[in-house]
């Protein structure tokens, strides 16, 4: 009988140092994977109109770039978004003017963040669309037509940012803007 209780107890203890480790699990792999395959559109919870502008960019993206299978991702909050573009495990995300101008400068509560690692592609009201310094060029060039040329009932997606943006223009967006073709970036 002894014996059958201490064996109980190893096995119970056994499986209870596990847990830790159980509840520390990230699906890594699976994430990793889903930023590869599709293109995520960043927004943040505590800021809902971010995800309304985000809902809107990937509706633009599913019309002209059905090949990028856009996503909306949703973080829980501006920080989260900023850690992910500066740490280059996202690309593309909304963000309100102001905590992008604050990511920008590494300001406010994104201090020890990664100061101008984000480039911005368009803006809309007192949204910014940005993305990581290292999106690839032509990558940005296809998503700057697809936002800046698309048109609804409500009228562009986005417009070009404004001069008194600080962020520099991504620049895949600028050759855009300036007329230069796809093929010249390749």
């Amino acid at each position: 009988m002894l014996r059958r209780r201490f064996i109980a107890f190893l096995s119970g203890a056994s499986v209870l140092s596990l847990l830790p480790l159980a509840q520390a699990h990230t699906p890594y792999r699976q994430w990793k994977v889903m930023r590869e395959r599709f293109l995520l559109v960043h927004s943040y919870r505590t800021d809902l109109q971010t995800d309304v502008l985000a809902d809107r960019i990937v509706a633009t993206f599913d019309a002209l770039l059905p090949k990028a299978q856009a996503r909306v991702a949703r973080a829980r909050d501006a920080e989260r978004v900023g850690s992910l573009i500066t740490t280059q495990q996202a690309m593309l995300a909304v963000m309100s003017r102001s905590d992008a101008i604050d990511l920008y400068n590494a300001d406010n509560g994104f201090r020890g963040f990664d100061k101008h690692a984000i480039r911005a592609i368009g803006e809309r009201d007192a949204y910014v669309l940005i993305s990581s310094n290292v999106f690839p060029e032509h990558h940005a060039w296809l998503v700057a037509a697809a936002v800046f040329d698309h048109a609804n009932s409500d009228g562009k997606t986005l417009e070009e940012p404004g001069a008194s943006l600080p962020i520099p223009l991504h620049q895949g967006a600028s050759n855009y803007l300036q007329g230069l073709p796809l093929d010249a970036l390749e």
